[in-house]
């Protein structure tokens, strides 16, 4: 049963960064060709969650450390993350 769930857990973070690396490499494509700031402030948002996934994953599966230090870190990435992301929509203007 435990197995099930960490594979569960795995295919979600794999998803998160594959799609947040998707999201960050357009948002970024968008900003070079259009030159504005809230389009690098929305990619770089994207990265940071990105970021957050990958670093769950690597400290709990390769660095073996508990899971509570590696939510609280993914979850530190993640908020600053999100943070940018809203001041892309709701606090810039170009």
């Amino acid at each position: 049963m435990l197995v099930a769930i960490i594979d569960v857990l795995r295919t979600f973070q794999l998803a998160i960064v594959i799609l947040g690396t998707i999201i960050a490499y357009y948002g970024s494509k968008s900003y070079l060709k259009t030159k504005q700031r809230s389009m690098l402030f929305l990619a770089v948002g994207f990265a940071f969650v990105t970021v957050g996934a990958v670093a769950a994953g690597v400290l709990f599966e390769l660095l073996k450390f508990d899971l509570i230090t590696v939510e609280t870190v993914a979850s530190g990435f993640e908020v600053f993350g999100f943070s940018l992301i809203v001041y892309s929509i709701v606090g810039m203007r170009d």
